[in-house]
């Protein structure tokens, strides 16, 4: 990402307030917060336990979409719900 586009994304979030919607490990190593876990099995690497998370990408009255990715191998995927 260049540069100037990176530092007009940090300028606009401190001063709106926001936080990424995606947050690289750096970030969440410093923060220490874990995604929450379910018993799935991955389909490329087959570790039993899959990190999720959820978020409202369509209209209200449309399901959720999950985001999966696997602690292991670092696949990730996503399902509609």
């Amino acid at each position: 990402m260049p540069a100037i586009f990176a530092a007009l994304c940090q300028e606009y979030r401190r001063q709106y307030n926001l936080e990424p919607l995606v947050k690289d490990e750096a970030e969440v190593e410093e923060t220490g917060r874990v995604r929450a876990t379910v018993d799935e099995k991955c389909p490329q690497c087959g570790h039993q336990g899959m990190e999720f998370y959820t978020m409202q990408l369509r209209s209200a009255d449309e399901g959720q979409t999950v985001f999966y990715e696997c602690p292991d191998c670092k696949h990730k995927y996503s399902t509609n719900t």
